[in-house]
């Protein structure tokens, strides 16, 4: 997931830098982008909650949590996911 963001911002300076006159951004500004980008991503210890095996069905989670013995735990909201309603 971090490598498609990384490589979105990258496309979108590269066609930024076409459309603005044809030419590349120098390799001081390209190497300034880079870093802000690499500082914005999450790190490895951050991202480690994708790593989890969510389930998006109640009766597979609850089988699961049984045959593993492990607590069961429901992220549960009403209204819209950005806070919209």
């Amino acid at each position: 997931m971090r490598w498609m963001i990384l490589l979105v911002i990258v496309l979108m300076a590269s066609v930024a830098a076409v459309w603005v006159g044809g030419q590349s951004a120098p390799p001081a500004i390209a190497s300034s982008i880079e870093q802000k980008v690499a500082s914005m991503l999450p790190s490895k210890d951050e991202d480690r909650w994708t790593e989890i095996p969510w389930r998006t069905d109640l009766d597979q989670a609850r089988a699961d949590a049984a045959r593993l013995g492990k607590p069961l735990f429901m992220w549960i909201m009403d209204g819209h996911p950005l806070g919209y309603t």
